[in-house]
């Protein structure tokens, strides 16, 4: 069987493009609901999860849920109010609080962590705060650690003995931390969950508040987000209505894993928020308009790195180019997020008029019967919301193996979640 996606991290996006074999339909005014009811039902077709989706142009809102909360038919109807774990969409939120906490003077990013939390890094070169929250720090993930099953044999013999265990954040990064840095702190890029457990200390260190409660007072009363929270130390599950998230497990007799009881304390800063795709959406929006931070803290979000992995990134944030035909250069912001079943996908225009949020239930490309018709839906929908734009129907193999760019598979990714 393939490899899982776990677990809190941004689900590495490969190149997601309008392929040049495919036949763009002109967008129309206002919302195509049309073109994404296609998609949507295309996604659903070919996937075998529920899915929930929120789009906006403008003042326009297309809000839509299909399948049921549970494989086999039970829970009811996914509903669009729905709850997901988001998973590494949680690092824009952190990492919003960090620039607010900058601008009042209560932090310097380019400062080592080590001059706020001296003893948390076992290294003698230790990365800044900027180099943590974009990801050049060098510092590996606690991820590969906990579950070495999963990672080298896509076996989740170390996820069922150990997806409901609580861990502290010092306990994760002491896992993260066994082994020497990947690479000098600033000359390369690799994904670290690691990281974001300790910037998640550091606001704690800075607020002398616990991270829910800043959360709460910094990002999700402003946005106005109602149906989003981090969840409480020592605790599991999703409150509320939720699709039930799931791993496959590659045996026939018992294909699905439910891991609605992992522990929050395994996700925590790094992806433990869980919210609604509407309040996702509300939240990037508020993002971008002033409410959490003015022009100057959003241009230095935006100071984007190149990760080799078809995106930039840049403190908490992904850019991402789809291509669109009326501005091809456009760079749209957001993340993507794997909460070990819940997958999420979350881009939205600079302006803060487009934004396209979706999410499924089941862990990976893999649960599908066609992985590359599943690629191919997924970028169907994203794009449908993006550009307005239909890519339409996925060529044969041969044409989609000779076009520059492609769409290769999305979701077949290392354990960036």
């Amino acid at each position: 069987m393939g490899k899982h996606l776990p677990i809190a991290g941004a689900l590495a996006l490969a190149i997601i493009a309008i392929p040049s074999t495919a036949t763009a339909q002109p967008s129309t005014a206002g919302l195509d609901e049309d073109l994404l009811d296609q998609k949507l039902n295309a996604l659903y077709e070919v996937a075998d999860h529920s899915i929930v989706a929120d789009v906006r142009l403008g003042d326009d809102t297309w809000s839509e849920a299909v399948g049921t909360r549970e494989i086999d038919g039970g829970g009811g109807n996914v509903d669009e109010d729905d709850r997901v774990r988001i998973a590494s969409l949680t690092k824009s939120m952190v990492a919003a609080s960090l620039l607010q906490l900058q601008s009042e003077g209560e932090v310097d990013l380019d400062r080592p962590l080590s001059d706020y939390l001296p003893g948390l890094l076992p290294y003698e070169e230790e990365p800044t705060i900027r180099q943590v929250m974009q990801h050049t720090s060098g510092l590996f993930d606690y991820f590969y650690y906990l579950y070495v099953s999963l990672w080298q044999e896509g076996d989740l013999a170390d996820v069922r003995a150990n997806y409901r265990t609580h861990y502290s954040p010092e306990e994760l990064i002491e896992i993260g931390t066994q082994d020497p840095l990947l690479f000098a702190p600033g000359t390369d890029w690799s994904y670290s969950n690691t990281g974001y457990m300790a910037l998640g200390l550091l606001v704690e260190e800075l607020t002398g508040d616990e991270l829910h409660e800043v959360l709460d007072d910094r990002i999700f009363d402003p946005a106005d987000l109602g149906d989003t929270y981090l969840p409480k130390d020592d605790t599991s599950g999703i409150r509320g209505a939720n699709p039930v998230p799931y791993l496959t497990t590659g045996d026939p007799a018992d294909p699905y894993f439910d891991t609605t009881k992992l522990s929050n304390n395994q996700m925590w800063a790094a992806g433990g928020v869980m919210s609604t795709m509407g309040d996702v959406n509300d939240f990037y929006d508020a993002l971008t308009d002033g409410t959490l931070l003015d022009e100057a803290q959003l241009t230095e979000m935006r100071r984007y790195t190149d990760t080799g992995q078809g995106y930039q990134y840049g403190l908490g944030l992904m850019g991402l180019t789809v291509g669109c035909p009326g501005d091809p250069e456009e760079v749209f912001i957001g993340h993507t997020g794997g909460g070990l079943g819940h997958q999420t996908y979350s881009f939205h225009s600079l302006d803060g008029e487009t934004q396209t949020t979706f999410t499924w239930n089941i862990d990976d490309r893999h649960s599908a019967a066609d992985p590359a018709e599943l690629d191919w839906a997924i970028a169907g929908l994203l794009i449908a919301g993006l550009c307005g734009e239909d890519i339409g129907e996925r060529p044969e193999e041969p044409a989609l193996r000779s076009q520059q760019p492609a769409v290769p598979p999305i979701a077949d990714l290392l354990l960036r979640g």
